[in-house]
């Protein structure tokens, strides 16, 4: 009898030990494994990347995007950039598809293109706008500097004409500065220009907001950067991830990344750390960059005139 007594406690210890469904965790199981039959919650864009991967080929820019200049990844229609050509082209933009083939054609009615220089995308009144940056200024003697701003269209085919909202902007004290480079952070909503300088450094400048089509904005400086460095040549794209955490910037012989330090909020404080080279493709006049909607990839292309110049991809290894 007291045999059968421990071993009914000992069956009730057994029993009690023993997890149930309900108390295992889903963190205790690696979703990656086949056989768990859990899927690891979409936690939206990671972004991120320690080491980028080369360049890998996607396809070559098609015609009429001769002198690509500007280049930004949609966030809602995967595997469409939007991308626009250099001075010399009329107001208009065009949908391309990751392998370069135009998909469509947007024209702005009574704009006006004296030297688009950068396109970039972030949120705006009506959920998600195009910026296009009239921003080049090669001669430093243009008082007409402004940056349009263009709902982000649903990409089918043929030509479309597009509404616009046009921002006017000045540099403090009326200054004048060539610009190549523009970005939105879509986390803020801070639309930035930084300058394309000759013979020395680029400075940084910031939208005040709320951005106003109704009058011209004095831009706000936000830093001085370190690039380019002495054997440089000067900058020419650049854009941040969706998460705002990184930004890259390019320039003819060098493509750089600067990362927001962990833990850090406040995105300005990028502009102060040191930035990281990553890997970039030898094109002649490089004169485009962009982040894919992840963060994870980033794509590059080229102005060059004599021949098509491919669009070049880079994934996180």
């Amino acid at each position: 009898m007291r045999a059968v007594k421990f071993l009914f406690l000992a069956v009730m210890l057994l029993v009690g030990c023993t997890p149930r469904p309900s108390d295992v965790l889903v963190a205790d199981l690696d979703a990656s494994t086949p056989d768990s039959g859990l899927e690891a919650p979409d936690a939206g864009p990671t972004c991120g990347c320690e080491l980028w991967g080369n360049a890998r080929n996607d396809g070559t820019i098609e015609a009429p995007l001769v002198e690509l200049s500007g280049l930004v990844a949609s966030r809602s229609q995967p595997g469409v950039f939007f991308a626009h050509n250099d001075s010399g082209d009329t107001a208009r933009f065009f949908a391309i598809s990751i392998a370069g083939q135009v998909l469509q054609t947007f024209e702005l009615g009574n704009a006006t293109a004296v030297d688009w220089e950068d396109i970039a995308l972030g949120p705006c009144g009506t959920g998600t706008c195009l910026y296009l940056g009239d921003i080049g200024d090669n001669g430093f003697v243009r008082t007409d500097y402004a940056v349009y701003q263009v709902t982000e269209p649903h990409v089918t085919s043929g030509t479309a004409t597009v509404g616009w909202e046009r921002y006017p902007f000045e540099y403090p004290a009326g200054a004048k500065h060539n610009a190549e480079s523009m970005f939105m952070n879509a986390q803020t909503g801070r639309l930035y220009v930084v300058t394309k300088n000759p013979s020395a450094v680029s400075e940084v400048y910031r939208f005040p907001l709320p951005m106003d089509s109704t009058r011209t904005a004095t831009l706000e400086k936000v830093a001085t950067l370190t690039i380019p460095g002495t054997t440089d040549q000067p900058l020419t794209a650049a854009d941040v991830n969706v998460c705002g955490t990184g930004v890259l910037m390019r320039m003819y012989n060098r493509l750089v990344e600067y990362r927001l330090p962990p833990g850090e909020t406040n995105f300005e404080r990028i502009f102060s750390v040191d930035p990281v080279t990553v890997p970039f493709a030898n094109e002649p006049q490089g004169e485009a960059v962009a982040y894919g909607p992840d963060g994870r990839t980033y794509f590059t292309s080229s102005e060059k005139l004599v021949d098509a110049p491919p669009l070049y991809e880079f994934r996180c290894r």
